[in-house]
Formats: C-alpha cells, sequence, structure tokens
C-alpha cells in the first residue's frame, strides 16, 4: 500500500520595502499555478506573505485585512481549477483583533479551516492577538497540521500534532536564524522526533550566501533527511513522496514485532505520566 502525493512549497524574495499588497498577492497566485503545473496536490505559501516586503507594514496589515475574504476568494478559484489544497498565510481580523492565521482550502477551493498562531515573536503582540488551539485537517491522502513561525521553538507544538497522528505538518514562517543550520536543525528535529513530513515555506534575501540569509523553503522527511528545498534563492520546490513508507525500527525479535517502526517504538514507549510539570504555568 502507498500514499504518494506531490508537495510543493514556496520561497518568496524579501525585497527592500518596494513590495505592494497587489505585487504580493500576483506572484503568490503565480506560484500557486507553477505548483499546479507540477500537479501538485498541496502548495504551501510563506507566512502573512501580503504585508512583507511592503514599505508601510501598519498600512499593509489593515488593507490585508480589509480584504481577507476577497483574498481567499481568488485563492479558492485557483485551488478548484487546479484541484490543489492550498495553505494560505494571510491576517485576519476577527472582531477588534488581529490574528497571523493560516487558512487551509481544499480541492474544491472550500475553505476546510484554520489555524491562528499561538506562539507569538516578541513585538509582535503590538498587533497580533495568539491563537490557542492546534487543529488537523483531513485530506483525500491524510492528516495535516500547521505551526508558524514561532511556534518551532515550542517542542510541545510538533509533539500534540504527532499525538494527533498528522502525516505532514506545514511551517509557513519569516525566520532568521543565527547560523546556516539553525533553522534546518530545528526542522529536521520536528521530524525525526514525530516521524512525519515537516515542510517549509520561508522568504530569501540578497545576498544569497549560506548563513546570511533567511532560509528556504524545503520538505523534510520522517528521517531527518532534506528531499527538496529551494536553495537560498526565491522558488517553488516540489517532490512526490510516499506517506506510507515508515522507518523500520532497528531491533528484531519480539521487539521488532511490537515496534516494526521507529514511530510505533517514539509513541508506544512515551511516559506522559511523568511529564506534568510540563503543563503546570507559573
Amino acid at each position: 500500500m502507498s500514499r504518494e502525493i506531490i508537495i510543493s512549497t514556496v520561497s518568496f524574495h524579501l525585497p527592500s520595502r518596494k513590495e505592494t499588497l497587489e505585487s504580493n498577492l500576483e506572484r503568490a497566485h503565480e506560484y500557486v499555478k507553477e505548483a499546479i503545473k507540477r500537479k501538485s496536490d498541496i502548495c504551501c505559501l510563506p507566512e502573512i506573505f501580503t504585508v512583507f516586503g511592503v514599505e508601510d507594514y501598519t498600512k499593509a496589515l489593515s488593507e490585508s485585512v480589509s480584504r481577507t475574504n476577497s483574498i481567499l476568494d481568488g485563492f479558492s478559484k485557483v485551488a478548484a481549477e487546479g484541484k490543489i489544497y492550498l495553505i494560505i498565510n494571510i491576517p485576519e481580523k476577527e472582531g477588534d483583533f488581529i490574528y497571523n492565521t493560516a487558512f487551509f482550502l481544499d480541492r474544491n477551493g472550500e475553505l476546510v479551516g484554520k489555524y491562528r498562531k499561538t506562539h507569538l515573536a516578541p513585538g509582535e503582540e503590538e498587533k497580533i492577538r495568539e491563537g490557542d488551539t492546534y487543529p488537523v485537517f483531513k485530506t483525500d491522502f491524510g492528516s495535516i497540521g500547521i505551526m508558524i513561525c514561532m511556534d518551532i521553538h515550542f517542542p510541545e507544538v510538533s509533539r500534540i500534532y504527532g499525538l494527533k497522528n498528522v502525516d505532514i505538518l506545514f511551517w509557513p514562517t519569516m525566520s532568521y536564524g543565527p547560523s546556516d543550520d539553525f533553522l534546518l536543525t530545528l526542522l529536521r528535529s520536528k521530524a525525526m522526533d514525530n516521524q512525519y513530513y515537516c515542510v517549509a515555506s520561508n522568504y530569501s534575501e540578497i545576498p544569497y550566501l549560506p548563513g546570511k540569509e533567511m532560509g528556504r523553503a524545503c520538505v523534510v522527511a520522517p528521517d531527518g533527511n532534506i528531499i527538496t528545498d529551494t536553495g537560498y534563492r526565491p522558488g517553488i520546490a516540489t517532490i512526490e513522496v510516499d506517506l506510507d513508507e515508515g522507518y523500520e525500527y532497528w531491533a528484531s525479535g519480539d521487539y521488532k514485532k511490537k515496534y516494526p517502526r521507529l514511530k510505533e517504538c517514539f509513541y508506544k514507549r512515551r511516559k506522559p505520566e511523568t511529564y506534568g510539570e510540563l503543563v503546570k504555568i507559573n
């Protein structure tokens, strides 16, 4: 048995405040159309791509939230035409609050649900309110979860999704790291510890030099290997994966029968009764 799907993920170029909401939307649509040409089943765009690279962030944020529905309608049409799942991370306003929200659209362009960024970066709370749930979205090939940017630094998030048995965890972000390997090591550890695929969608900057810019869009397999990426340039990375391809546990005999794959070993040998300190409120 196999569940072979094609995943695409996007890296935006982040210029020196020369973009507009319209230009950001235009290139986002171009990338999605390219993902469709590549016969992708699902495509992820970077964190709140409508407002980054715009000279006046506050003005761009206000304009973006005023157009959330029309922006989603535009992507909904593309998703339906291309029969593709889309992760669209844009600002959203509800009542008096603005959220950093990843919307999930299905192959018919219908809104399946949304994830609101839970862990805000320092200073982000001045304009954004945090979310407080970790929804799982069902597809015709399996289950997915979403975390956004700062969420990656809190291992509880990725483990919750593992316990909810997702096949893929998507990570739209606009992240820097102190070293070339910083962000990739974080992402690879999530994939290995939880035994699912991790997909990052990030930004790139000039110069395109390792360790000098924000990172890359990439797909990481459950064994921690980066199996496709955009390098340190803007673009789209696409790969076919088999979600049923497990990684065998190295034991033998009865233990091999009990734990045929690393996933069974890792999850069945958890000791949640010893983890109480994790949920104590300081």
